[in-house]
């Protein structure tokens, strides 16, 4: 930690303060739970290059990688309706996806939720869209996957997977400032990204939702997923408890991405469906990293105590060192495994 940020632990209102008007940090926008219940937020910062206002309660974020529990439970609301089948081959649902891959035509949802899919994070240059494993073998984070587990919603749920969400997390949960897509209401409040340096990330408007990456959110609302989620709304007791069962450990090395299982299992960390799993601590989590926005959310299913915060920022997971000890105490052994470094 830098001499600015050395200093004894101090009230969350003035880190953030400090943080964002020193420059690390734009604007971050941050909320909790106490025992289940809506506790504290903070708001500090500003709203990016494009709109220096401060950041305040309906200020609208990338979510990012945020997305994937949400995206979780309107799954396992169909699996519950009979309509999806985590089991089943996803070629047998909506077609193929990966071609010419006979491994491929075995990938079911349960290994998109669990990341054991063998397909890559994203898929680049070094690594086409291919399975690296066998489906179920191990955990390798793959968010390309999740792009084939959408065609399957969409096609047992009858509908576009923005219409999907809506109906079945955002309407219900009044969370209005909300979307896995752009929405012109939004354009008189929401954030701009931020890399390393400060220099600000185009805006994407994004006409489509992607299931891996595409939410759109405040705090506050996102808040209001995590608290149901805690109170075991929309689901049935059984498939809440699958929900957060510790499937497949994760993998050390500081990249989540492990496609030639090149680092040993982490025997803290695993993953349920579609959550991160602090084993010993009964913990669920998720980061999201997307160009100029990060965000995290970390629940201790125990207590209920759970904090979100989205920062416009790549530096903005670093916050987490000062933030998550005030907010959900205990080791938190997820801190480690991102390799979040510090301010």
């Amino acid at each position: 930690m830098s001499a600015l940020f050395s200093v004894a632990r101090m009230d969350i209102v003035d880190y953030l303060a400090q943080v964002t008007s020193n420059g690390p940090i734009a604007g971050v926008s941050l909320a909790t739970l106490r025992g289940g219940e809506r506790h504290v937020e903070h708001y500090a910062g500003v709203r990016g290059v494009h709109d220096p206002l401060p950041v305040d309660a309906q200020t609208v974020f990338e979510a990012a990688s945020l997305t994937k529990p949400v995206v979780a439970f309107v799954a396992l609301q169909l699996v519950e309706e009979g309509r999806l089948h985590l089991h089943q081959p996803l070629v047998e649902i909506c077609g193929e996806y990966v071609p010419d891959d006979p491994r491929a035509r075995r990938i079911t949802a349960f290994h998109v939720l669990t990341h054991t899919s063998g397909l890559p994070n994203i898929v680049r240059a070094d690594a086409p869209l291919r399975t690296y494993f066998t489906p179920g073998e191990r955990f390798s984070y793959g968010s390309s996957a999740f792009a084939w587990l959408q065609r399957a919603l969409e096609s047992v749920g009858g509908a576009p997977l923005e219409t999907l969400v809506q109906a079945r997390v955002f309407v219900p949960l009044g969370m209005r400032r909300s979307s896995l897509q752009w929405q012109e209401r939004f354009a008189d409040n929401h954030a701009q990204g931020h890399e390393w340096e400060g220099e600000p990330v185009p805006k994407r408007r994004l006409t489509a939702a992607q299931a891996s990456w595409s939410m759109l959110t405040t705090a506050p609302d996102y808040l209001a997923f995590v608290r149901a989620v805690l109170a075991g709304e929309g689901l049935s007791g059984t498939t809440h408890a699958a929900w957060f069962l510790p499937r497949m450990n994760g993998r050390q090395g500081g990249a989540a991405e492990d496609l030639y299982a090149a680092h040993p299992i982490d025997p803290a960390i695993a993953w349920g469906l579609g959550w991160g799993i602090e084993i010993a601590q009964d913990c669920c989590f998720h980061w999201g990293n997307s160009p100029g926005f990060r965000a995290l959310v970390l629940a201790n299913r125990k207590t209920k105590d759970a904090v979100v915060w989205f920062a416009n920022s790549a530096r903005g997971l670093r916050v987490a060192h000062e933030v998550v000890p005030q907010t959900v105490p205990g080791d938190h052994p997820c801190i480690a495994w991102l390799s979040i470094g510090r301010l």
